[in-house]
């Protein structure tokens, strides 16, 4: 049966402040605009909007410019939810701005900060943090009030490992979501912070291309290797760029390879032409490791070591 006119116009309504709200909206603020609990049963049974939450409904036709949709549609209905103001902060900011998390099954639950006082526990199934926060620090990002810049960065160092926290801020450096100084400027200010905040900082570098050489470089550097200079090209006699390498510490190169990069033989071949050029022509060695090796710390002793090695060829 088609809806009628006047209910089409009340879900209207409530998609004007759905889309204020990250695609969702209470109860309360549907009463606010003049539709009542009847309309709302049945525009559900429609399916043109969905319970989220007790007393929180989502805009079926709601489409968030984000890369994960679906934690941002979680994230919107926590927010509604809360008795008291919050922003969406830590892992979901990060997820929200489609930032590189460590790879596998992700918590689902939606992060938020909000000011003190406030419990911090999360009745309501979110992971719940009260902190203060600047309001210059919040973005939008569809309808969903996000801490971005170096407050999201500083924050995932407090929750991730320091390997997987140089991958956000690599990644905020090379987005321009922040700055080194800003950076230099938040660890200053942050009294309490873990031991390893600090190097994570120093060591953040825009030119790293994914998480995986991001934690690569962390652990490689644990290691004593010295820092290396990311993505540099290699010209041919021409001035032609045929080359671009993940790390050069040296005159050693050092490439993150993903295990996806063997399953093809073509790719393999030409990665094969490529290392041979780059010893040829520029006389330089090459160590290639993959994700299994970074998993465990002989793994990467292994891998430390190679460079070494390599670096003792071609003095």
């Amino acid at each position: 049966m088609p809806l009628s006119p006047q209910l089409l116009a009340a879900g209207a309504r409530m998609h004007d402040v759905a889309v204020m709200c990250g695609g969702v909206v209470t109860a309360a603020q549907c009463r606010a605009v003049g539709v009542d609990d009847h309309a709302v049963r049945r525009l559900l049974g429609a399916g043109l909007w969905t319970r989220t939450r007790r007393g929180v409904y989502a805009d079926a036709t709601f489409r968030p410019e984000v890369a994960d949709p679906a934690h941002h549609a979680r994230c919107a209905a926590l927010l509604a939810s809360l008795a008291r103001p919050a922003v969406v902060s830590h892992l979901s900011a990060a997820r929200l701005l489609g930032l590189p998390l460590p790879p596998g099954r992700p918590d689902t639950r939606a992060c938020v900060t909000r000011r003190p006082p406030a419990p911090s526990n999360d009745p309501l199934l979110g992971d719940v943090h009260v902190l203060d926060y600047d309001d210059a620090d919040v973005t939008d990002v569809s309808g969903v009030p996000v801490l971005a810049g170096a407050r999201l960065v500083l924050d995932c160092c407090d929750v991730l490992p320091p390997d997987s926290a140089l991958a956000i801020a690599d990644a905020a450096l090379a987005r321009r979501l922040t700055t080194a100084a800003a950076l230099r400027a938040g660890v200053r200010a942050r009294r309490i912070r873990p031991p390893t905040t600090d190097l994570v900082v120093e060591r953040a570098d825009p030119l790293a291309e994914s998480w995986f050489e991001s934690m690569s470089r962390w652990w490689l550097l644990e290691a004593g290797l010295p820092r290396p200079r990311l993505q540099v090209p290699f010209t041919d006699r021409q001035g032609r760029v045929r080359a671009r390498v993940d790390m050069l510490v040296g005159r050693v190169v050092g490439e993150a390879d993903g295990a996806a990069k063997y399953d093809d033989p073509r790719v393999l071949f030409a990665e094969k032409r490529r290392e041979d050029w780059l010893r040829d022509a520029h006389r330089v060695e090459v160590v290639r490791w993959v994700p299994q090796e970074m998993r465990t710390s002989r793994g990467r002793a292994e891998v430390a070591a190679r460079f070494t090695a390599a670096a003792s060829r071609v003095r």
